[in-house]
């Protein structure tokens, strides 16, 4: 159970962390999906590490039931370290240890892969083959198949001028070029991507 004698404000004074009152709300909203916007410099990574920590010591949640998501294993390291930290220095403060093997901290497409790759998201946990994962180089390759291509633009109602259209309607340009449209496709579906799984993520943990 939680240490009802210990809080939040305790833990920020023994690591002389001062939050805004911006910051002091998104740490301490336990209650619902949160998404916020934040630039460089902001204190993002501080914000979702004290926000872990309030999730994890004063509202019961399970480590198994966050994730903590960033775009490099680099930063991806750097979130496990600082929480680690936090959640040692909480230790030391109840005498309660925080075990967070089971919590997945890694980037947004190892994420994705697991996602994929795990039989317990598959019917009777059941799969006949692994799914074939492409990298940016082969997502492009595919989709610049001419029978793959013809299959996406028939597919979304596009029977003619298929490059025309798409660069038309979405991109703003006057362009038949198959490359700039495939480009410009995969990386709005990429940034689409992650906007949702980053407002999915906050439903399950600090990015609840």
């Amino acid at each position: 159970m939680t240490d009802r004698s210990l809080s939040i404000e305790h833990l920020w004074k023994a690591a002389k962390f001062q939050p805004n009152d911006e910051q002091r709300a998104a740490i301490l909203h336990a209650d619902g999906p949160l998404y916020l916007t934040a630039g460089p410099g902001s204190g993002k990574t501080l914000v979702l590490l004290w926000r872990a920590l309030n999730l994890l010591v004063f509202h019961d949640v399970r480590p198994e039931e966050v994730f903590l998501s960033t775009f490099t294993e680099k930063a991806a390291r750097q979130l496990r370290e600082g929480l680690q930290a936090l959640l040692g220095m909480a230790t030391n403060a109840n005498g309660q240890p925080y075990d967070i093997t089971q919590m997945y901290v890694g980037t947004v497409h190892s994420l994705c892969q697991r996602m994929l790759r795990e039989r317990r998201f598959t019917p009777d946990r059941q799969r006949s083959r692994p799914p074939r994962l492409l990298d940016q180089l082969g997502q492009c390759f595919h989709l610049y198949r001419t029978r793959n291509w013809t299959e996406l633009t028939t597919g979304v109602g596009i029977e003619q001028d298929a490059e025309l259209c798409i660069n038309r309607a979405y991109f703003g340009r006057e362009s038949r070029s198959k490359h700039y449209t495939v480009a410009n496709c995969m990386n709005s579906f990429s940034q689409r991507f992650a906007s949702n799984l980053a407002l999915l993520g906050c439903g399950l943990g600090p990015e609840r």
